[in-house]
């Protein structure tokens, strides 16, 4: 599969977010289960020339959540992601493939609609697991904040919403020489 086409796929993936109710309470009160997929990139450069970073990759993951109110609900979740190495000046980083697990909890605060249209923000941490493929070196986790914002829609009458987010992890790389 061409970058683009698994990029829109990703994309595509990550707009469909299955939340039916297991437990239906009061004032919006639910536990909610969600898939995720889309694209991956890394905003920062590894060395101060800007030689080294990564390619754009592919996540996927999920998570469950509480609902709390129609306002806030704490949600744990869990992401795999992947992206290829690039530093033209060092054969043994350039190439390499590296999967990451990110998973941890955050707050989500959202302010619904009658529409059902939600916008969102969430904040939290976790942990962020890196494993360098077919490469000598060991995997390491480092502890990690995870923001973001998004905007949902409930379908009338159903379980599920619809919905875009994008968040960010955020960790310091201390490894391979970076």
């Amino acid at each position: 599969m061409l970058p683009r086409q698994s990029l829109t796929l990703g994309v595509l993936l990550s707009l469909l977010t299955v939340g039916p109710a297991l437990a239906q309470g009061n004032e919006g009160q639910a536990i909610v289960v969600y898939g995720q997929g889309g694209g991956f990139s890394t905003l920062a450069d590894l060395n101060d020339p800007g030689t080294a970073d990564f390619k754009t990759g592919f996540n996927t993951g999920g998570g469950v959540a509480y609902q709390v109110s129609k306002h806030v609900a704490v949600r744990g979740i869990f992401t795999y992601a992947r992206a290829t190495a690039r530093d033209p000046q060092s054969t043994a980083f350039d190439g390499t493939k590296f999967n990451r697990l990110f998973y941890g909890g955050d707050i989500q605060l959202r302010l619904p609609f009658a529409s059902g249209v939600a916008p969102y923000v969430f904040a939290g941490g976790g942990a962020a697991t890196i494993d360098p493929q077919g490469s000598a070196t060991a995997s390491f986790t480092k502890g990690a904040g995870r923001a973001g914002l998004g905007i949902s829609y409930d379908l009338p009458g159903t379980p599920v919403s619809l919905s875009s987010e994008g968040a960010g992890w955020i960790y310091k790389w201390d490894r391979l020489g970076y």
